[in-house]
């Protein structure tokens, strides 16, 4: 006998009795056929057994601790119906109940029984397209933890039994703090009325830094972060995974001309005199001119590496410890590129009728630090059922490869001739060129990410980094102030004093930190 109860508008519960009849018969085989096509369309297994959560569903046939597990409700409950039991009969044998006078009628549903199964498929047909855990119930408790494709096997059929879950892709956007570079005083300024033996020249009375002299290229900026992997085994144990970050382009700079009521000029120490000097861009009745700085800094890193699984869990538990939390070791292949740039543009024009002459000169400094090295380090992921917090610790022993490019050119236009010099005011011969050399770095970085299931497949993640980069040399840093004037062209011949400048490999240390703000998507 079919019992179906419901609750209609608060009214008291009736009921309908099928007995023998026609009416009764035709019933209960349209819920037997609605139940033989859910149990087909979520593949059932035997009453008695525990669905495991990464397929996306659970059987009651055992306990589960997820509140939110997809259940049939109890007899005379609200809305809700007898269903048969999902035991032989989807087995190819008759489902018998258990109540019925010897089991005789193999299409007899008791008035107790309750569905062994429901089909996660039939679920997602039914569900909204965004149904989550973040919409559907309390954010760190119930639901299972990691995701499924079975809801795609009508469209993909075999897809799953080649990838199960075990591809995800990661993409974040990031806003980091980075080290700057030190740069000496590069353009000066004067007082109207400053002597021109003393105009623009550092520690004179009046002269002030226009631009330099401070900590280039720091601060914030931003960049992204992409990311991907493929656990190599349907335990998870083993996955093989990639990161790339890039930084955007960070500068600064600064522009001036004058036509000589506004004194400028470019500082530097003079070996020959023992003392501060400038060169005078512009000054009142004698030079005009303008001059330029630019600088660049910009950072990247990629990163390919195996990850090897310490507690598996394959999003249950420990098959060892019976531990939730994973946790991961990591070893594999780091490169990291820090490029910095320096240029200095100037235009003068002599203001004298006997000295007509133009000059437009230049002066070019860029470090690249190229390391390659071992990445180890190891990840601990925290599972709170609607959320995961993960912490890491990597550590890089490498190679940094320093590379110095210096150089400078000065074009003199005088009376329609012209003659180009491979040298500036700062860039000599003494100290351009491209230079390399090598040294041993050991770069440590540490992360943290809180992520919150969206929906099934899709997280959101929060997170916060540290990178740490040692040894590096950086374009502004490498400027040598000291100076024997007897080599800007055109020179002097025969040169007296020492050659100056030169090359100084000044090192320091680099330190990039920041949030990063995106999501994982889990297939």
């Amino acid at each position: 006998m079919l019992h179906v109860s419901r609750a209609i508008s608060g009214r008291r519960q009736t009921s309908l009795a099928g007995g023998e009849g026609t009416a009764g018969r035709l019933f209960q085989l349209c819920v037997l056929a609605g139940a033989l096509f859910f149990a087909d369309f979520s593949h059932a297994q035997p009453s008695g057994t525990t669905f495991d959560p990464n397929l996306g569903g659970s059987l009651i046939g055992a306990p589960s601790s997820d509140p939110y597990q997809m259940v049939a409700p109890a007899v005379g409950s609200p809305s809700s119906a007898v269903l048969p039991a999902a035991g032989g009969l989807f087995a190819g044998r008759p489902a018998v109940d258990s109540r019925s006078p010897g089991g005789s009628d193999p299409y007899a549903i008791g008035p107790t029984t309750v569905a062994q199964a429901v089909s996660p498929a039939a679920a997602q047909l039914n569900a909204p397209l965004l149904n989550g855990p973040l919409l559907n119930g309390p954010l760190f408790q119930g639901g299972p933890i990691d995701n499924s494709l079975r809801q795609w096997d009508p469209l993909l059929p075999g897809f799953q039994n080649r990838i199960d879950s075990r591809l995800f892709l990661r993409a974040e956007s990031l806003l980091w703090d980075v080290s700057g570079m030190d740069a000496p005083p590069l353009v000066t300024t004067s007082p109207d009325g400053t002597g021109q033996d003393i105009a623009a020249t550092l520690g004179q009375a009046g002269t002030s830094v226009a631009f330099g002299g401070k900590t280039l290229n720091d601060g914030s900026t931003g960049g992204f972060l992409i990311g991907g992997g493929l656990w190599i085994s349907p335990e998870r144990n083993f996955a093989i995974e990639t990161e790339y970050f890039q930084l955007s382009e960070f500068d600064d700079g600064y522009n001036g001309s004058s036509d000589g009521a506004v004194i400028l000029g470019r500082p530097y120490f003079d070996v020959t005199q023992g003392g501060e000097a400038a060169e005078l861009i512009a000054y009142p009745g004698l030079v005009s001119g303008d001059v330029g700085v630019r600088t660049e800094s910009n950072l990247r890193s990629f990163l390919i590496d195996g990850r090897v699984s310490l507690c598996p869990t394959h999003g249950a538990c420990c098959q060892q410890c019976g531990l939730r939390d994973r946790t991961d070791w990591i070893i594999g292949y780091r490169n990291i590129r820090l490029r910095d740039s320096l240029s200095i543009v100037e235009n003068r024009r002599r203001e004298l009728s006997n000295d007509p002459r133009m000059f437009a000169s230049s002066d070019q400094f860029q470090t690249t630090n190229q390391f390659n090295g071992l990445q180890l380090g190891i990840v601990h992921r925290m599972l709170l059922q609607r959320a995961w917090l993960e912490t890491s610790m990597r550590v890089a022993l490498g190679n940094t490869e320093q590379t110095l490019r210096v150089a400078g050119s000065t074009t003199i236009e005088d009376q329609g001739t012209s003659a180009t010099y491979d040298a500036g005011l700062l860039a000599q011969h003494t100290n351009s060129g491209t230079r390399s050399r090598d040294e041993f770095a050991l770069v440590p970085e540490l992360g943290v990410r809180l992520g919150i299931r969206l929906t099934d497949r899709l997280h959101a993640n929060i997170g916060y980094s540290v990178l740490y980069l040692p040894n590096v040399i950086r374009a502004s840093e490498q400027i040598d102030r000291d100076l024997n004037p007897g080599l800007v062209p055109p020179g002097t011949d025969p040169l007296a004093g020492a050659l100056r400048p030169r090359v100084l490999w000044v090192q320091s240390d680099y330190l990039a930190h920041g949030l990063h703000l995106g999501g994982e998507l889990n297939f």
